[in-house]
């Protein structure tokens, strides 16, 4: 075979602990167990970061946070540290990304490595009266009805109303659907389906991404009501949770993340069928895995009087155990790999593989996952929330193997904390005062692969607008 494809799948927000694959008790991904059977599963593997920026650079160039110090929506990261520059540089590779995410595609330059770039398809400014309001300008979900009530309270109501038609016009309506896995799938397949030499890309999928909602058919556990209660919830939710202590509707709507999942899991079916049909599955490394997980009121470890909302703030395994499944070219044996592995062996796998060797995602000494959110507590917090100054980064962890566990060192300011987590779904604290979190820290220096260190530019306002409905708090 001459030099493989490479295909990294991206399931945006996804944690490994609401995967049926990993022992989750909703059946959420019955295809992947399927496929478990002819592909290497990671039982514990970390994303370096909780956040889409911070986690894909990382992805992107092997590096660890500390490292290459891209952790704003805003930051730039040198396209020629990436694996993507190395494949179409040293080996010729044709490169393409994939993705409807924001943060990936419009606020920073992730996507400036790849010679193809589809996506976001969304264009949240554009209005056809400058007089008058437009979805874009609401903060938060909302339905049609709430929108046309706005707009009879806007000065100028009827313009308001021909820019909310005219915005579902040009952007192709707000149905989830037009920013569907399987829309960017089918994207990926008609470009990858149409290179004469070997391709490299990236498939980010936001399905299971804020705002939860799955179409019908996958929205199994969840319901009109849960969807409602959904629907209710301002944009950024996690604003609202911690200010009104409403942690009951965060965890609530959890049923609706779980279709969410399953939703993605019926895409890979489709995405992987496609390959498998047309012969390219056999010549494609393929991997699986997400950028980060996703709270859901779990307590933090290290401080218990904070709990996790989204991927917001915190260290949480909900938010740095993900999963990651593999397909080596021609290869179709089962493995289980139980030691600890971090993503940012993705850029060594991907090299090893091009020249016709296999390395692992498991590493020999320890993976970490930092992040530095939340920056800003007492800017994007309301006033109301008690002690913001709690939810303020840096939060920083050390996995480490410990036998059939994984021990995890993790701080965040003077507080430690070390946690046994023997699997996706089991993990306590352990009373431990010997940590190996400021002998790593201290290791690391600045790779120089951060662009305009200097003078970050601020984000347009469209785009800061788009971001807040996500769900991102900065």
């Amino acid at each position: 075979m001459d030099s493989p494809n490479v295909l990294l799948v991206i399931l945006d927000s996804v944690r490994a602990r609401n995967l049926s694959l990993y022992g989750y008790g909703t059946r959420t991904t019955p295809f992947l167990e399927r496929f478990a059977d002819e592909s290497e599963v990671y039982e514990q593997a970390r994303a370096p970061s909780i956040h889409s920026v911070a986690s894909h650079a990382s992805i992107f160039t092997g590096y660890h946070v500390p490292e290459h110090g891209v952790t704003k929506h805003e930051s730039e990261l040198d396209p020629e540290s990436t694996i993507w520059h190395e494949l179409a540089e040293d080996y010729d590779y044709e490169t393409g990304i994939f993705t409807p995410n924001v943060v990936v595609g419009v606020s920073s330059n992730l996507t400036e490595p790849f010679q193809t770039v589809d996506g976001p398809r969304q264009d949240p400014g554009h209005r056809y009266f400058e007089a008058g309001i437009t979805p874009s300008d609401i903060e938060g979900h909302q339905t049609n009805r709430e929108y046309l009530i706005r707009c009879f309270n806007n000065d100028a109501p009827l313009r308001s109303v021909i820019n909310g038609l005219y915005f579902q016009y040009y952007d192709g309506g707000t149905d989830t659907e037009d920013e569907s896995a399987t829309e960017y799938i089918d994207s990926f397949l008609n470009w990858s389906g149409s290179r004469s030499g070997p391709w490299a890309a990236c498939l980010n999928l936001m399905d299971a991404h804020y705002p939860y909602e799955p179409m019908p058919e996958y929205d199994q556990w969840g319901g009109s009501e849960l969807q409602a209660l959904h629907d209710s919830l301002s944009a950024p939710p996690s604003r609202e949770i911690v200010t009104n202590d409403d942690w009951w509707k965060l965890r609530a709507v959890e049923s609706l993340y779980d279709g969410c999942i399953r939703q993605l899991d019926a895409a890979m079916e489709y995405l992987i069928a496609a390959l498998n049909k047309r012969g390219d599955l056999d010549d494609t490394l393929l991997v699986i895995t997400s950028d980060h997980g996703e709270g859901f009121g779990e307590r933090s470890r290290i401080d218990p009087s904070v709990q996790v909302a989204d991927h917001s703030w915190g260290i949480s395994e909900v938010q740095t155990h993900v999963p990651l499944v593999v397909r080596r070219p021609g290869e179709s044996d089962s493995v289980v790999e139980n030691r600890i592995a971090s993503l940012t062996r993705f850029p060594d796998v991907v090299r090893d593989e091009v020249i016709g060797e296999h390395s692992s995602f498991a590493v020999d000494d320890h993976a970490i996952a930092m992040t530095y959110r939340l920056e800003q507590p007492e800017r994007v917090l309301p006033a109301s929330c008690q002690d913001r100054s709690r939810y303020a980064g840096p939060w920083r962890a050390v996995y480490r193997q410990a036998g059939d566990a994984v021990r995890k060192d993790a701080n965040h300011g003077s507080t430690a904390r070390t946690i046994l987590i023997e699997d996706a779904q089991v993990s306590y604290p352990q009373d431990d005062e010997e940590s190996s979190l400021g002998t790593v820290y201290n290791s690391f220096e600045d790779k120089g692969v951060r662009k305009g260190q200097a003078g970050e530019q601020a984000l347009d306002d469209d785009v800061e607008q788009q971001l807040e409905e996500l769900g991102y708090l900065r």
